[in-house]
């Protein structure tokens, strides 16, 4: 992980960075060769002794596996590259551009020699470029209407390509910085705003250096979010503007009790979770200590019929109250939207976008512990089944040579595959059929390996009706 800098170590070292770079440039600096001749630094100058160690500075990672990219491609009509590329560790989604010039690049001028504004007549420059002007009718002098053109379309690119609403977006030539803070709403959506630009010149970096970090350092824009968070930590994370979509989910724990001579039997915890998504992906768990649910069987007194209502109930009545408490967080009414809509776990290794994800990838002792998105559903069950099937019994399966394992599950299974619910109960399905066309889809194996797929919330989503084969199911 990556060690966050803080914002005094930056002053400090982006102080020292000026003095170093100011001497290496100074007419009395020691020449490259001998016999040089001294002159402004170029840009490749530029970005390799100063905007290199500058956005390190920032807290950002160059090289392989940082997450500052240099010269990263945009696909659009044509393939252009972006000189540097922020982006975040957990979503990958850009977060600050970058676009280096020259030392010696000549700060922002009117075409018309009067005084003006920098933040006012360069929010001109892009309203007269965004309105298809030409750059001889530009407000802005010198190259600037092409400068405003390439940062524009690299913002417009990520946005209408990918879908990517970029933060932040910067044009320096190490003399003067820039800052675009809200650059969608600049060069695509919205009308430019003179508080949306911030201009930093040299003479007044150090003095303004806590301000330049506040805007562009990688813990301003690509502090990795914490996977789960309380309801009232959820504001220090997203605001009601910034939620795109909600969804339930449960976390779940997986665990073993009772003594290893007789066996050990597993016990399923279920708790309410639910999981907001931001821009970008980014995604959000919250979960709140609350009583737990043991996902088990409650018998009928009078008809002696298995059911998990009671535990499924408890846990909506528990989901609802987290939803609620969440929304007053943020005071917005929160509607989970179905499991459709959510984009998946990152970087899981499974043929379809993941619906769970370890509690902790990083430490091996809490990996019986899950967290499931369930969509609008409240829970990863239903209370019953919505098939009346005769292949919940082993013995029928086996005398049709479609069984599935050598002998019936007579009582909870704890090691892999595992198995929850046994033969013969409303949830249990022992059909080999089965269990060899969802292996490559079933988003919740690592809790029962042999859930009758109709009890399973996910049966729609691991069975659309159209790519259905068939099945044994109700025969």
């Amino acid at each position: 992980m990556i060690r966050e800098v803080t914002e005094a170590e930056f002053i400090q070292r982006f102080a020292d960075l000026i003095d170093r770079f100011d001497a290496s440039i100074a007419a009395d600096a020691r020449p490259e060769f001998a016999g040089a001749e001294a002159g402004d630094p170029h840009e490749h100058t530029t970005r390799v002794h100063f905007l290199d160690e500058l956005v390190e500075l920032l807290g950002w990672s160059l090289g392989l596996g940082g997450d500052m990219a240099e010269e990263a491609r945009l696909k659009g009509e044509t393939t252009t590259f972006m000189d540097y590329l922020g982006v975040r560790a957990d979503t990958n989604a850009p977060a600050l551009l970058i676009e280096a010039k020259a030392w010696d690049k000549a700060f922002l001028e009117p075409r018309k020699k009067n005084s003006f504004d920098p933040p006012v007549l360069l929010g001109a420059g892009i309203n007269h470029w965004r309105s298809g002007g030409e750059e001889k009718d530009s407000p802005v002098a010198g190259q600037w209407h092409a400068y405003i053109k390439q940062v524009g379309g690299y913002v417009k690119g990520l946005k209408e390509r990918y879908g990517h609403t970029l933060p932040r977006a910067v044009i320096t030539s190490g003399q003067w910085i820039v800052v675009f803070v809200d650059p969608v709403q600049a060069f695509v959506e919205g009308t430019v705003e003179d508080v949306k630009i911030k201009i930093f010149q040299k003479q007044n970096f150090k003095a303004q250096a806590g301000e330049l970090f506040s805007l562009i350092s990688r813990k301003a824009l690509a502090a990795e979010t914490p996977f789960d968070v309380r309801p009232t930590q959820v504001l220090n994370y997203l605001t009601r503007d910034l939620v795109v979509a909600c969804f339930h989910a449960v976390h779940v724990s997986y665990e073993a009790s009772g003594s290893p001579v007789f066996g050990r039997k597993p016990r399923v915890l279920v708790y309410p979770a639910l999981v907001l998504r931001g821009a970008d992906n980014m995604l959000l768990t919250v979960l709140e200590e609350s009583e737990e649910s043991l996902l088990e069987y409650t018998k009928d007194e009078t008809t002696d019929e298995l059911s998990l209502g009671p535990h499924v109930d408890k846990l909506a009545a528990a989901a609802a109250a987290l939803l609620a408490r969440t929304g007053e967080q943020l005071d917005l009414e929160l509607r989970p939207a179905p499991i459709v809509d959510f984009p998946g776990f990152p970087h899981e290794p499974m043929h379809k976008l993941a619906v769970t994800r370890p509690l902790a990838r990083s430490n091996p002792k809490e990996r019986d512990n899950w967290i499931i998105v369930t969509g609008q559903a409240t829970h990863f069950v239903k209370t019953d089944p919505d098939v009346d099937c005769r292949f919940h019994n082993w013995s029928v399966c086996n005398v049709a040579r479609l069984a599935a394992g050598p002998s019936a599950i007579s009582r909870p299974v704890v090691s892999m595959p595992r198995a929850l619910f046994i033969d013969e109960t409303p949830h249990h399905c022992a059909h080999r059929d089965v269990m060899d066309r969802r292996e490559p889809r079933c988003q919740i194996h690592m809790i029962d390996a042999s859930l009758c797929c109709r009890g399973c919330t996910f049966v729609s989503d691991c069975w659309p009706g159209n790519t259905r084969p068939p099945l044994p199911c109700g025969t």
